[in-house]
């Protein structure tokens, strides 16, 4: 049986489903669609700069493959405190930037500001200036290496020091027995600022009158501690230079009630704290001695204390570590210790902490004030003039067995006196130095060792080495893209 089929509609006859009389109806044709040049760009453009920035390669800022490099020093300045009204001197010498110093021809011109007139310097030659207020002494070229002085005063002396941007103080007064008076000295022609930080024996002392010393070019400003924080205990001063450049001493004073002994002294500078530490330069005597330390750090310190000797390191009975809350200075009374006689011959002590800490040990002997503060350890070569009278050198520290050659010069250069020093660890040496000699040179075999000068009577004065400068680091400068 087939399907039925739909007829097939006659010619000019209308389909089913379309009106009559009417056309067919236009379907209309999809249009063809096209990309915008604006559109185009905002997709090609970031594409190609992706692709740009990784084919670049820029050197790292922070590239510490290159150490800087070592130059000789072309310019150099030491700073040298006023002498608070006393007669005084200042002794200056260059010493060159090689191991046997400035060469015999050598010869120059130091510019000095706050004594007379510029003075001329011959290998190792000591140039006495006599000035009462500060004195800057500037050199450039061959008298830059090596530059050193030394200001006395009375029994008192203190190393001129080169302008630095953090100093330390530890141990000093602020009442009316014990007073010390902090000395700016602003080197250049712009002004210099600084803030100075205040650790007592409860913590940190808020000072607003220590906070943004200005000081004016070519000026110095000095600041007496008992006016501005009025206070019994002993006090720490942390230094630190914002703007500028300053020469920062501190003279100490201790006087008796009632017109009794009447005494001053520099205290010297450190430049932070130390885990270990050697404090020589006791000199002989009875009387009052205090250990002073300070503790910066947010951790409680502990600090052994020994008695550096000849022929050991030793520590006394009784004498048990001390304890320094932290942000904090703390005083120990050593007399006792070291009036006892297993202490004669005591040159100085040593002190191992297990947070770093600054220290001083202050001695009234008699009418007489000093301090033994800590110097850094000693490498290669230290230089400073020396003053006339009695003067004695001292040794320790060393980490190895090694030997010291001391060189001594008079007035005009010439050697007067040479000799090689042994050291082993845990021993010391005090030398008696001749009465003509005007200067000392250490050379060292690369073994650090810790040295310190005393001169007197009368009085002591103490006075730690440093390493003699004579070049300056460079920092290796290399394009960067930013």
């Amino acid at each position: 049986m087939s399907e039925p089929t739909s007829p097939t509609p006659a010619p000019g006859s209308t389909p089913p489903g379309a009106r009559a009389g009417g056309s067919r109806r236009r379907v209309a044709e999809p249009r063809e669609r096209s990309i915008s040049s604006t559109t185009l760009l905002a997709v090609v453009v970031p594409v190609l700069t992706v692709g740009a920035l990784a084919l670049v390669h820029p050197t790292s800022t922070e590239d510490a493959g290159r150490a800087p490099t070592p130059a000789a020093l072309s310019r150099a300045t030491v700073v040298c405190p006023p002498a608070d009204g006393r007669a005084g001197e200042v002794a200056a010498l260059v010493a060159g930037a090689g191991s046997g110093g400035v060469a015999p021809g050598d010869s120059g011109t130091l510019r000095v500001k706050g004594a007379d007139d510029d003075v001329a310097f011959a290998g190792h030659r000591v140039t006495t200036l006599r000035a009462r207020g500060q004195v800057v002494l500037r050199a450039e070229g061959d008298a830059a290496p090596g530059l050193v002085a030394a200001r006395t005063a009375g029994g008192a002396s203190v190393e001129c020091v080169a302008p630095a941007a953090e100093q330390w103080f530890t141990g000093v007064g602020a009442g009316a027995e014990r007073g010390s008076r902090l000395t700016l000295v602003n080197p250049d022609g712009g002004p210099a600022v600084a803030d100075v930080t205040v650790l007592g024996d409860d913590g940190p002392v808020e000072v607003p009158a220590l906070r943004g010393l200005t000081v004016r070019g070519g000026q110095a400003t000095r600041v007496d501690l008992a006016a501005v924080v009025p206070r019994r205990d002993a006090l720490t001063l942390h230094v630190r230079v914002t703007r500028g450049r300053l020469g920062v001493s501190v003279l100490d004073r201790f006087e008796e009630l009632g017109g009794g002994t009447s005494t001053t002294d520099w205290l010297p500078a450190r430049s932070g704290p130390a885990t270990t530490d050697y404090l020589l330069g006791l000199g002989g005597g009875t009387g009052s001695r205090e250990l002073v330390l300070a503790n910066p750090g947010d951790d409680e310190a502990r600090v052994r204390v020994r008695l550096v000797t000849p022929r050991s390191e030793l520590s006394p009975a009784g004498l048990e570590e001390v304890v320094v809350p932290p942000g904090s200075t703390t005083v120990t009374d050593l007399g006792d210790v070291l009036g006892d006689p297993v202490a004669r011959g005591a040159v100085g002590v040593r002190l191992d902490g297990d947070v770093p800490v600054t220290a001083s040990l202050r001695s009234v002997t008699g009418e007489d004030l000093s301090f033994a503060v800590g110097a850094e350890p000693l490498v290669e070569r230290a230089v400073s003039p020396l003053p006339p009278g009695p003067k004695r050198l001292v040794l320790a520290g060393a980490e190895r067995v090694t030997a010291v050659r001391v060189v001594l010069r008079d007035a005009a250069g010439r050697e007067v006196a040479a000799e090689r020093v042994a050291l082993q660890p845990g021993t010391a040496a005090r030398t008696s130095l001749p009465g003509e000699a005007r200067s000392v040179e250490l050379l060292l075999d690369g073994v650090p060792v810790r040295a310190a000068l005393e001169s007197g009577p009368p009085g002591l004065a103490v006075r730690p080495l440093h390493e003699l400068t004579v070049r300056r680091e460079v920092p290796v400068v290399r394009p960067g893209l930013y």
